[in-house]
């Protein structure tokens, strides 16, 4: 008998864990990443979207945070007035693994991406994404040597990267040249650059 229960117990505990959604993680999270919001604040922000409403909560440095999406797999947060994060869940392995990406206002947006585990333990192991360079954005028929006198020209090559689909399964990455650079000097940049790099949540990567 007493078997019987403890294997019931780690059943249950396993298909708790794994039947979690964003929210739980977003509520869970220790504060590592949340620095600012603290877990009443979050639950109070899930409480008022549920009820329909979006509203602006101080976070601990008394600025406003805005919770604006939130499905079974994702969740977009607004944490201050320059920084935006977003929260997709992914499958890894037959396992729950978070990808964070924060965005930063620089003016021009900033991204960088970071994977948690569902203890939020940060993975430094696994790369299921591949932050792409400006690089990346150039057209492939560009021949090697304008490729190098382009890049030799952009200093700071800011990417901005976001959730989007109708299931965020797709992760769209754009540069900020058009509004880091002058406007002639991007206008004749622009016809070597592709706008956007759209990449889909496949098989446990994002590629």
């Amino acid at each position: 008998m007493k078997q019987i229960i403890l294997t019931l117990t780690l059943l249950t505990m396993v298909l708790g864990m794994e039947g979690r959604t964003v929210r739980d993680f977003f509520a869970s999270e220790p504060g590592e990443l949340l620095t600012l919001v603290p877990k009443t604040v979050r639950l109070d922000m899930l409480d008022y979207y549920d009820s329909g409403t979006i509203v602006q909560a101080n976070n601990n440095m008394g600025s406003g945070t805005q919770l604006d999406t939130v499905t079974d797999n994702f969740l977009r947060l607004r944490t201050s007035d320059v920084k935006t994060l977003e929260m997709r869940l992914m499958r890894w392995k037959n396992d729950t693994i978070i990808a964070v990406v924060e965005t930063v206002e620089t003016p021009v947006k900033d991204s960088h991406i970071t994977f948690y585990n569902k203890h939020w333990v940060r993975l430094k192991e696994i790369k299921p994404f591949k932050m792409p360079t400006i690089e990346d954005f150039i057209l492939p028929t560009v021949k090697k040597e304008k490729r190098k006198e382009i890049l030799t020209g952009i200093a700071f090559p800011l990417i901005e990267l976001s959730f989007g689909g109708p299931n965020f399964e797709e992760l769209t990455a754009r540069h900020g040249l058009a509004k880091f650079l002058g406007k002639e000097e991007w206008a004749k940049l622009k016809p070597y650059f592709r706008p956007t790099l759209t990449y889909r949540v496949q098989n446990g990567k994002i590629k």
